[in-house]
């Protein structure tokens, strides 16, 4: 017996059946994103492994443990490589740095301030596999590069749960947000947060042992019952701002308030990256199978920029993984629309009229109308029906009797009437029909 080929551990093959769901999401994101005033970015699959160490940090477990490294399995000479050539680039496994990256060398700082872009896409990272994660997943999001405004962070709050409303999942939706401050009162932070964690590093697992030397505030963003025991009765962030962000943070819940968006205030929630500053939040869903489920999350990002190379530059995003949130639009059994796929569809019997019909459709594409056929040999009932699942309008109907006469017969699919149009004149009596 044969062996068969398996896809790689992690990964999915996202079937024919699935990408209603996937067109649903995308085409609502886009809306959303359009009435935003966001444009649409697309930046390389793969980029220098330095963009990543830069700005996630070393010690973070994504630039540690779960970057894939590209190469070219020829393995040149190295004499015969360019300086740039011999640089370790890598699987994006996320978005924000390699936009910031791009704003930088395109030289979006010279459009109009603010910039808005928005993405969708695959990002990787090796990590164990589980329910709504794959080491290939997709996310889109949003980036609003150059304001430092608190109505910016809590307008793009405002704008993903508007996103999530129109899929369907309003209903059981929970902000979380914290502020982690700046590089001003970053410094008193990890002061206090050594202070009181170094009593108990012998309690905390071994990440957070490593946390606590190379960025102690990431303790905060670790998951193991025993560590969040000891994590509850840490300093709280919000207390160790200094003003201006104690100042930052405070109208951006009062905007939420306005906007009457609910939160709740989480003094642990740090996010997991480095280049995070000021204003963080997480998005949760009450999902019927995974219960609490985090399937949005973003934060400020004021020093990204000129972490990059660039000019100081604030700016603040979000991302959403689309796995997970069509795992819960599955669950919660949200009807998806169905997609009309053409107006026209032409229906050929016998081999005769099938020859007849293929140059019946280039010449009705030619003028522009939206066209297809059935393919195969299915009788008149089953092509009639595979019409009508694509949403057709109006079946045209070729048979033998019509090839012989130059005819098709017009059969309208809303009201079941049909007639015998002659297939000279066809092209105008569709137009119309179809006005």
């Amino acid at each position: 017996m044969k062996k068969i080929i398996q896809n790689p551990r992690g990964t999915k093959d996202i079937l024919p059946e699935e990408q209603k769901y996937w067109r649903f999401l995308f085409e609502n994101v886009q809306k959303s994103m359009d009435v935003f005033g966001a444009q649409r970015i697309e930046t390389p699959i793969f980029e220098f492994a330095e963009t990543y160490i830069r700005t996630i940090g070393k010690g973070t477990d994504i630039v540690d443990k779960e970057m894939f490294e590209v190469r070219h399995l020829a393995s040149p000479a190295p004499e015969t490589l360019s300086e740039e050539e011999t640089k370790t680039m890598v699987l994006r496994p996320e978005y924000t740095a390699g936009i910031a990256r791009a704003y930088i060398q395109n030289g979006l700082i010279n459009l109009p301030q603010p910039v808005k872009l928005w993405y969708f896409g695959p990002a990787f990272r090796y990590e164990r596999p589980q329910a709504g994660r794959f080491r290939i997943h997709n996310q889109f999001g949003l980036e609003v590069i150059g304001d430092n405004d608190p109505l910016t962070d809590a307008s793009i709050i405002l704008l993903a749960f508007q996103t999530l409303r129109k899929l369907g999942l309003a209903e059981a939706i929970k902000v979380e947000i914290n502020s982690i401050g700046c590089s001003t009162c970053r410094t008193k932070m990890k002061k206090k947060i050594v202070e009181y964690f170094q009593d108990f590093l012998e309690d905390l697992c071994n990440d957070c042992n490593r946390r606590f030397v190379e960025n102690p505030l990431r303790i905060f963003d670790c998951k193991e019952p025993k560590c969040q025991k000891i994590i509850d009765s840490a300093p709280q962030l919000i207390d160790l701002l200094c003003d201006p962000c104690k100042k930052h943070f405070k109208e951006v819940l009062e905007n939420l308030d306005a906007l009457e968006i609910p939160y709740n205030l989480n003094p642990r929630l740090v996010r997991g990256l480095d280049y995070y500053t000021r204003t963080v939040f997480e998005v949760f869903l009450e999902d019927q199978e995974e219960g609490n489920l985090a399937i949005l999350a973003g934060g400020r990002y004021d020093n990204l920029i000129e972490l990059l190379g660039g000019n100081s530059t604030p700016a603040v995003g979000w991302a959403g993984g689309a796995e997970r949130i069509l795992n819960v639009i599955k669950n919660k059994g949200i009807v998806i629309p169905e997609q009309k796929l053409t107006d026209i569809c032409l229906i050929h019997m016998g081999d005769k009229a099938k020859k007849s019909a293929l140059a019946l459709i280039a010449k009705l594409s030619e003028a522009d109308f939206n066209v297809t056929n059935i393919l195969g040999k299915e009788s008149l009932k089953a092509q009639l029906r595979s019409a009508s699942k694509m949403g057709a309008r109006i079946c045209l109907i070729l048979g033998q009797r019509e090839f012989i006469d130059k005819t098709v017969i017009f059969k309208d699919m809303e009201n079941s009437t049909q007639e015998t149009v002659p297939q000279e004149k066809l092209i105008d009596f569709l137009q119309k029909r179809l006005k």
